[in-house]
């Protein structure tokens, strides 16, 4: 128990801030457009803006955590993330509030990857995949948190006010980091060139890209859709109004709970009864894309329940992060992490920013409505994703993963 509230809870804090931080615009997008004048374009790139920084930290943060460790890392990041929630409270243009947004997502680049270094450091390697899984249900509390519950907050308070309560939240969270979590035992130890060259070894090693591209890949498109774009699709093709939005996202946000920890604990089971963790990835993959199905073809009969199954199945494949890093040595569980969550998130960054634009291209130069481009988007994510999938079922060493 001691090692729950030291160990674990820290960091899944950490993580919760960080889901709830990364689905946040969708339900204050109104209000920036009330507000501030923002159309859909404007505010899609300010979101993005958190992908953005998030992405350009994961190597530098790997070659941290594994150098400094999670109890050093962890806590100044969330203190940036606090200045950046301080900013965007405050920001009155795109400018401003881009580089709130940049700095939200700098400081929340590292939370998930802090506490899959301390799981490593601190829980049987075996056990990887269910205790990440576990930790990664917070993160679908987060995101839960960021839905309904703000919507009913924004009745009584604005936007703004709540970043700033958000930012204090961050600093408490941030404090208990630094009082609570254990030493990192290997912290100011080795060269920092020891460090990098075990970064470039990752990079260089095939087996790393034949398993780890095909589930960040569809990782970030989920990522993209799950946190902001899902609403998007809710308005313009189901045609809910704003309150209903809100429940929507509401209960398909609760969807990340029980694909986080069922992913986990799936893997965890087979893999005791000598099922390998890489074939079950697959299925996890193929199942994603299943779902993909009905979204394009813009089929809004059960909206909610249909994005539910999205989201709770796009999250399965999370648990590639403890299945790749068990291929490596615990020395590089940091390096591994960060350089596929670099991958993920990249992708969600590309992803976002460019499906706002899309959407606007389709409608002004080829007469598409709103429901049929956003048709038009997913057909061609699906077949992206359909194509690295294939990728990594052709892959012996990727459906071998332990």
């Amino acid at each position: 128990m001691r090692l729950f509230f030291t160990a674990f809870l820290p960091f899944s804090l950490g993580y919760f801030l960080s889901f709830l931080f990364r689905s946040l615009n969708a339900v204050v997008a109104p209000a920036l457009r009330g507000e501030l004048g923002l159309d859909d374009a404007a505010i899609g790139l300010v979101t993005s803006m958190y992908l953005a920084a998030f992405t350009l930290a994961q190597l530098p943060a790997g070659v941290a955590l594994d150098r400094f460790g999670p109890r050093r890392v962890a806590p100044v990041m969330l203190l940036v993330t606090a200045l950046g929630s301080v900013i965007f409270a405050l920001g009155d243009g795109v400018f401003v509030l881009s580089v709130g947004r940049a700095l939200i997502g700098l400081g929340l680049s590292v939370a998930l990857m802090c506490g899959f270094k301390a799981n490593v450091l601190y829980w049987p390697i075996g056990r990887l995949p269910l205790v990440n899984a576990v930790m990664m249900t917070f993160g679908g509390l987060g995101a839960a948190m960021a839905t309904r519950p703000v919507q009913w907050l924004l009745v009584d308070f604005d936007w703004r006010q709540v970043f700033l309560g958000l930012a204090a939240i961050t600093v408490a969270v941030a404090l208990y980091q630094i009082f609570a979590a254990p030493a990192y035992e290997r912290g100011g130890k080795g060269r920092l060139a020891d460090e990098l060259r075990g970064l470039t070894g990752v990079l260089r090693t095939p087996l790393f890209w034949r398993a780890g591209l095909a589930p960040t890949f569809s990782l970030g498109v989920w990522v993209c859709y799950a946190s902001y774009w899902a609403a998007g699709w809710l308005r313009d093709v189901a045609h809910l109004d704003e309150p209903a939005v809100g429940v929507a996202l509401f209960a398909v946000s609760i969807a990340i709970v029980p694909g986080y920890f069922f992913s986990g604990m799936i893997v965890d089971l087979l893999h005791r009864r000598g099922v390998r963790g890489g074939r079950v990835l697959l299925v996890y993959g193929l199942l994603f894309l299943a779902i993909h199905v009905p979204i394009a073809l813009n089929v809004t009969a059960m909206p909610t329940l249909l994005w539910f199954a999205y989201v709770m199945s796009g999250g399965m494949s999370v648990v590639c992060y403890a299945l790749v890093t068990r291929a490596f040595a615990p020395e590089l569980a940091g390096r591994v992490n960060t350089t596929l969550n670099l991958i993920c998130m990249l992708i969600a960054f590309m992803v976002q920013a460019a499906i706002g634009p899309a959407l606007a291209w389709m409608d002004v130069a080829h007469g598409l409505s709103r429901a049929e481009a956003h048709q038009v988007v997913t057909f061609a994510l699906l077949a992206m994703q359909a194509a690295v999938w294939a990728w990594f079922a052709a892959s012996r060493d990727a459906r071998g993963l332990p």
